[in-house]
């Protein structure tokens, strides 16, 4: 579900800390044309064929696929498929009443449009079954959108059989990017990918329209098998007849899913767990259920079953808003990045070990899932769990996958697998599974608890060094190169921490880092190519020429980025005649949503970077013209014109965007720079303040307003403000810094002593 203060792009530097790369990934409902794309088979290029062709050869496997999740993913509408009274019913939200119509076989929803006003819109698919339906209404230009007011259909003791809003109470008018009409809760780009199967994405920059067309409506057998043609071909061929051998091992698919055929799992007594007979050795099952259940951008225009994810996606990074500082979920991440953390991936657990492939359901009822790999003996036992036997605290689920509810009756659980550690609850203001059941109790309760019963894990554990980095407390900077080069911990928290080390601007520790361009892991060094886009140039150039040419398209078009700015003398010569087509691969990924802001504005900062301002000035422009509601295309914009010395028209530009949106902190903060260059100090510190002051500011901003402050002759309030900044924000550098400096000008050197300390021990 999107969320209004979501990261989405790039901004220029030295604004980049303020807004993450990734493109807003979401669930929550869209919709499109009546279109079926369909094919003939060639020698080639497999077609697909629709499930009613597969289910004439697999009907265990239809059987199971029918009424599942997948199979209902997306629906036309019509009386078997609606779950919702449209009855003349009524819901209100926030001023705005909606009505719920059935007329002559049609469905239709009167409500508040692009202008404000009350219309009819009809119902053209239904989104989901469960814990909630909801409803794609069709505007012009082939926009099919998701409305936010949806149907609960929990059974009405669970609190259902109602309409409700996604968004709760939260106020969202016609003007809002959240409202229903907007780019962010459009199906074509938000949703079609991982609804429907075959899809193919169309959007015409000139007229602003798309023409999307599918396969299949839902979630059909070649979303995950791929294109089934030449399958057919095999199967119908006179060897295969024969005893069922094809001539080629892979039966005509791309990619065949037998990464558990054979495997059986052991059990250890004495632990008590299972372990594979044999390692698993790809990543081919988990990846293909990661292109849709993780939140990532999208990169590649065709991806297929059996492709490396980062060939075709770029899957967010552990990171704040998204997770907790010790990696547990947040917002809407679904189950990829949380999986990848756990034991569990590391012991070579896949996906379909504990959910059927076809139905979706669990292999066993609840915890009897868990315990086909763990031992009753020893975990399902008093000992362990510290409650009573049957009861909610003795189930598995409940404290190691600790749920999170997701528009207001969503729970999904964290796919970690982690125990539960009311002891960082305690310092990093995490949840914890014990106090989300024992609402009533501390978190300090609850860690006793554990500690007595020698339930907590030992000190140091990767958990604790990721809370103290992501939350930038003393120590963070050595924690960053520790965690990184160990290989005992999970890959994507290596990778998350790499690309944290930008924060530092510590050289040292970049071309440190930079050493792991050699990984094994596409996951490292796609972080690596990330974190040297901040690097000093001399560090850049040797590893951003080698992941030029890597096999993977994120590593390959990050490691271009990271090589735009840099002068090419500094490049080897093979270098040089590599990295403009990489460049252009660049583009190309991005223009895979050249619907969205997003990617124009990414486009933008690489042209800027290649010293085009004058493209960079187009690409911003297109970004505003199909998002007036994107903070980066303003915020970069107008730096640009900074640059150019135009600082009247970057003004102007920023007050548009503070106009439209008055609570976004980095718009009042390049305001608020702008102004100061301009010699106007006090209008520039009342943006600054605002900006500092906002719930979601940044350290920078707490920073310029305290520097404005001792500007203005009030060092004794800038000192103050910049204590209460480092409780706020942890250990910046820059905030300790310039405290450092204030209390050495004011003759304060005996309170400087321990930020220099931790300054130089980060």
């Amino acid at each position: 579900m999107l969320r209004r203060h979501s990261p989405e792009s790039q901004l220029t530097q030295p604004l980049l800390a303020l807004f993450a790369m990734f493109l807003v990934i979401v669930l929550a409902g869209c919709g499109n044309n009546d279109g079926r794309e369909t094919g003939e088979s060639s020698s080639s290029e497999p077609a697909y064929v629709g499930a009613a062709v597969c289910a004439d050869c697999h009907r265990e496997q239809a059987d199971l696929w029918n009424g599942s999740h997948h199979e209902l993913a997306m629906q036309p509408v019509n009386e078997v498929s609606v779950l919702g009274a449209f009855d003349d019913a009524e819901f209100s939200h926030q001023g705005v009443t909606s009505r719920f119509i059935t007329r002559d076989g049609e469905y239709l929803v009167k409500t508040d449009g692009q202008d404000g006003q009350l219309a009819e819109f009809p119902v053209r698919y239904t989104f989901g079954v469960e814990p909630l339906q909801q409803y794609l209404l069709e505007l012009p230009g082939g926009r099919i959108q998701t409305l936010g007011v949806s149907w609960d259909s929990r059974s009405e003791a669970e609190g259902g059989q109602r309409w409700f809003h996604v968004y709760g109470d939260e106020s969202i008018d016609h003007n809002d990017v959240l409202h229903w009409t907007r780019l962010g809760q459009n199906w074509d780009s938000m949703c079609a990918y991982c609804h429907s199967t075959g899809l193919k994405k169309t959007f015409d920059e000139q007229t602003q329209a798309f023409d999307t067309s599918w396969a299949e409506i839902n979630v059909a057998c070649e979303a995950c098998h791929g294109p089934g043609s030449m399958h057919v071909d095999w199967a119908n061929t006179e060897e295969s007849n024969q005893n069922n051998k094809g001539s080629s091992n892979d039966h005509g698919f791309t990619v065949r899913f037998d990464e558990r055929d054979g495997v059986r799992w052991l059990l250890d007594p004495d632990s008590g767990n299972s372990r594979r007979d044999r390692s698993r050795t790809t990543q081919l099952e988990i990846e293909t259920c990661a292109a849709c259940h993780s939140r990532r951008s999208q990169i590649g225009n065709q991806p297929r079953p059996g492709d490396e994810l980062l060939d075709n996606f770029r899957p967010a990074l552990l990171a704040s808003p998204l997770y907790h500082v010790d990696g547990q979920i947040r917002d809407e991440v679904y189950v990829y990045g949380s999986f990848m953390q756990s034991r569990m991936h590391q012991q070579g657990v896949t996906c379909s070990d504990c959910h059927d492939p076809h139905s979706l359901k669990l292999r066993a009822p609840g915890p009897q899932v868990c315990l086909q790999c763990h031992s009753a003996d020893k975990f399902a036992a008093t000992e362990h769990h510290l409650h009573a036997a049957a009861s909610d605290g003795a189930d598995c689920i409940e404290c190691h996958m600790p749920p999170t509810t997701y528009m207001q009756v969503d729970p999904r659980h964290d796919h970690s697998f982690r125990i539960p550690r009311p002891d960082l609850s305690i310092e990093f203001d995490t949840p914890n599974a014990c106090t989300n059941c024992h609402a009533d109790k501390s978190a300090e309760w609850a860690a006793g608890v554990l500690r007595a019963n020698d339930k907590l894990p030992d000190e140091g554990h990767w958990q604790e060094k990721l809370a103290i980095i992501l939350s930038a407390q003393a120590g963070a900077s050595g924690l960053i190169l520790e965690l990184s080069e160990d290989q005992t911990v999970p890959a994507i928290v290596r990778a998350s921490v790499i690309v944290q080390a930008q924060r530092y601007a510590d050289a040292a520790l970049m071309e440190r880092l930079a050493g792991l361009a050699g990984s094994a892991d596409p996951l490292i060094r796609w972080a690596v190519a990330r974190l040297i886009q901040a690097a000093p140039a001399p560090i850049v150039a040797e590893p951003a020429s080698a992941l030029l040419e890597d096999s993977v398209k994120a590593v390959r078009i990050e490691a271009a980025n990271a090589l735009a700015p840099v002068a090419l003398e500094l490049l080897p010569a093979h270098a040089q005649g590599v990295l403009q087509s990489v460049l252009d691969e660049y583009i190309e990924a991005e223009l895979v949503n050249n619907e969205r802001a997003e990617a124009h504005v990414n486009i933008g900062n690489l042209q800027r970077s290649l010293r085009r301002p004058e493209k960079s000035e187009h690409a911003y422009r297109t970004a505003l013209g199909l998002n007036s509601f994107f903070v980066p295309a303003y915020v970069n914009l107008a730096d640009l014109f900074r640059a150019q010395e135009r600082e009247k028209d970057g003004e102007s530009l920023l007050r548009e965007g503070v106009h439209l949106l008055p609570e976004q902190p980095s718009l009042h903060y390049a305001l608020g720079l702008s102004l100061y260059r301009q010699g106007r100090a006090g209008e520039a510190r009342d943006e600054l303040l605002v900006a500092a002051e906002s719930p979601d500011a940044e350290p920078s901003m707490a920073l310029a307003y305290a520097l404005i402050i001792d500007a203005q002759g009030e060092a004794d309030a800038a000192i103050e403000y910049l204590n209460g900044s480092l409780e706020r924000f942890g250990d910046d550098p820059g905030l300790l810094a310039a405290l450092i400096n204030l209390y050495q000008r004011t003759n304060q050197r005996q309170a400087a002593e321990p930020l220099i300390q931790r300054l130089r021990n980060p």
